[in-house]
């Protein structure tokens, strides 16, 4: 993990600029109708939204965070890489924490979690302990967005790790660590000249 953090760190601004405007709403909008649905809101306006609170857990750029804030949602932003959270601080206007997930100790603060293309950073060893804390982090009736890069096995791209999940994978890890599955998804990569790259995302709830 400290490589991966160490690549971003160098590389902020260049990926900032190139995931900033990744057309993320499908994703965000499935994320955002689970959490309706689960806080009860219907006939959606701006100002219901107050109530859910979300954590950009893996911020990159801040361009989600943008987003949750504009659709009237209270957002933290945290990020592992002090830089990125420098380049997101500059969109956004605001504070975001630098933050590992090993060191999340929320207890119940959030609505919904949005870990968008970050969880994929952490090993299969720490993968548990991690979403063990971010289920601790969830409110009760909560929601987990997450995704990750479609496949099986460890990789090395660019001095950074990947972990990769296939459906089957995914699924067993969630349900491992408490998580009631919604909804186990693929999706093409959004940005230009990606369209090949598969991604596969799980929105999952905290249930009694």
């Amino acid at each position: 993990m400290n490589r991966t953090i160490s690549y971003y760190d160098k590389h902020a601004e260049e990926f900032c600029r190139e995931t900033k405007d990744a057309d993320m709403r499908f994703c965000r909008d499935k994320f955002l109708n689970l959490l309706e649905q689960k806080n009860d809101i219907q006939n959606i306006k701006d100002r219901d939204r107050l109530n859910i609170h979300i954590l950009d857990a893996g911020c990159g750029s801040g361009r989600d965070t943008k987003a949750f804030l504009d659709a009237g949602c209270q957002v933290t932003a945290m990020d592992a890489s002090i830089k990125m959270c420098e380049e997101a601080e500059k969109q956004l206007n605001r504070q975001v924490f630098c933050l590992r997930f090993e060191e999340l100790i929320f207890k119940q603060a959030f609505d919904g979690i949005w870990a968008c293309a970050s969880l994929l950073h952490v090993s299969y060893k720490e993968i548990d302990d991690v979403l063990k804390r971010l289920f601790n982090a969830l409110k009760e009736n909560g929601v987990l967005y997450a995704s990750f890069k479609y496949g099986d096995g460890k990789r090395v791209v660019k001095e950074r790790f990947f972990y990769d999940y296939n459906e089957v994978t995914l699924k067993d890890l969630m349900v491992k660590n408490g998580f009631c599955i919604e909804d186990i998804f693929i999706t093409q990569d959004v940005r230009k000249n990606r369209e090949m790259e598969r991604w596969i995302n799980v929105l999952a709830g905290k249930y009694k």
